[in-house]
């Protein structure tokens, strides 16, 4: 069976429970702006822990979505601050291609799925892909530079045993940032209002 096959039959437990997730539900339904900025700083805390633990090596010519990047461009789009030194959190290392290829797999395919809640946020929200918000726009070629990463995995011989649980591992750890950020920014923001 494919590796691509693998992983998805092994993390769609720890996949769908995102989808439900009480952060993150307004990716696909009715969104605030502030329910959008615990979103972003709630990745924005997960990705910098866990590109802090990518220790192996990848290929230059493999996919390696700028997470960082586009979340920074965000933050600074609306005006928010890192979180991310709030988070008593100690990601595991990725310190084997095929740890770091169980990563890399929840992170490049986040970009497929961005690219419809790219979308959503647009309609909701009026934040135009590329222009006020990069995380979930992603590249501007999701699709092309998903196919490049899964043709990789393939030819890197890789532990797929490794790969599956460095998979899980990822999105169980997405979820604890987002369960955290709960906590840190409970609902509702109360918002100062001049007199």
């Amino acid at each position: 069976m494919p590796l691509l096959d693998v992983l998805r039959h092994h993390t769609r437990r720890q996949h769908e429970a995102l989808h439900q997730h009480p952060l993150l539900i307004g990716l696909s339904n009715p969104i605030t702006l502030a329910d959008f900025h615990r979103i972003v700083l709630a990745f924005d805390a997960y990705y910098t822990h866990a590109e802090a633990a990518c220790l192996a090596d990848w290929p230059d010519y493999a996919p390696n979505a700028p997470v960082l990047t586009w979340l920074a461009s965000d933050r600074a789009q609306q005006g928010l601050e890192s979180w991310s030194d709030r988070f008593d959190f100690h990601y595991a290392p990725l310190d084997t291609p095929s740890k770091l290829a169980g990563y890399l797999y929840t992170k490049q395919g986040s970009t497929l799925g961005g690219h419809v809640i790219s979308k959503h946020l647009e309609r909701q929200l009026a934040l135009i892909p590329h222009l006020d918000q990069w995380f979930f726009a992603g590249y501007h070629d999701n699709g092309a530079q998903w196919k490049q990463f899964v043709a990789t995995l393939e030819t890197l011989g890789l532990d797929e045993a490794e790969v599956v649980t460095a998979a899980q591992q990822s999105f169980e750890n997405i979820c604890y940032f987002c369960d955290a950020m709960t906590l840190l920014m409970p609902w509702p923001i109360e918002i100062a209002h001049e007199a």
